[in-house]
């Protein structure tokens, strides 16, 4: 015997309906030039699937978009508004600036290293970097390969002062000024912190860093 065609019962067509309400509910808080989502159910109370889908009234965002995203749902239950929470899955990608090619961690990123692509992302996250502007000419913290999303923790301005070079660690205090040529323990850039070690003293230090080889002293380890 040969089974026919599977025609949708009427809880799928107000799960549908439910899915549709939500996406709008989400889609009117980003930019559609940025982002995309596709919604899917995870958890629907049995009750609420049972109601006529022409009878399903609103759909709100609960709290922010996550991997997992709570919904409240109005709906008509025969003369009674009735509310109840549900719990959809959410996956979202973002336009983004990301690597063409495999990039090293130290590397210095160029316009022409970065295009723009819909990519997977995890909404609830850190916020990974959305213009191409703000990564050209930044240094990369860690390898990133093609496609990968690059979060502002991972760039920084290129490195004034390299691990191993000489620094000129400089004390300030009552108007006098010390300056003690020390070694660099790390690679920094612009108003980072980085350790220190002057054999002069014999003791480590902790530098922000003010210019090419040049720190200002913030405390002594």
């Amino acid at each position: 015997m040969v089974a026919g065609p599977a025609y949708p019962t009427a809880s799928d067509e107000t799960r549908q309906v439910i899915i549709e309400k939500a996406q709008e509910s989400i889609e009117s808080l980003f930019d559609p030039e940025e982002y995309r989502f596709t919604l899917s159910a995870r958890w629907m109370p049995g009750s609420l699937l049972k109601a006529q889908p022409k009878h399903v009234r609103s759909v709100k965002l609960q709290g922010s978009v996550e991997k997992y995203t709570n919904f409240e749902v109005l709906y008509l239950d025969g003369n009674t508004i009735e509310q109840v929470e549900i719990q959809l899955k959410v996956e979202a990608e973002q336009k983004l600036p990301v690597p063409n090619h495999r990039m090293m961690s130290g590397q210095t990123i160029e316009p022409g290293d970065i295009t723009l692509r819909w990519v997977p992302v995890r909404m609830g996250r850190d916020e990974p970097v959305r213009k191409i502007e703000e990564l050209a000419g930044k240094t990369l913290r860690r390898t990133v390969n093609p496609g990968q999303p690059i979060y502002h923790s991972e760039i920084s301005t290129p490195y004034l002062v390299e691990a191993g070079e000489d620094v000129d660690l400089i004390f300030t205090e009552f108007g006098i000024q010390i300056i003690l040529t020390c070694e660099s323990r790390q690679s920094g850039a612009i108003d980072e912190e980085i350790q220190i070690y002057c054999k002069e003293t014999r003791n480590k230090y902790l530098g922000k860093i003010k210019g090419p080889g040049e720190a200002l002293w913030q405390k002594t380890h």
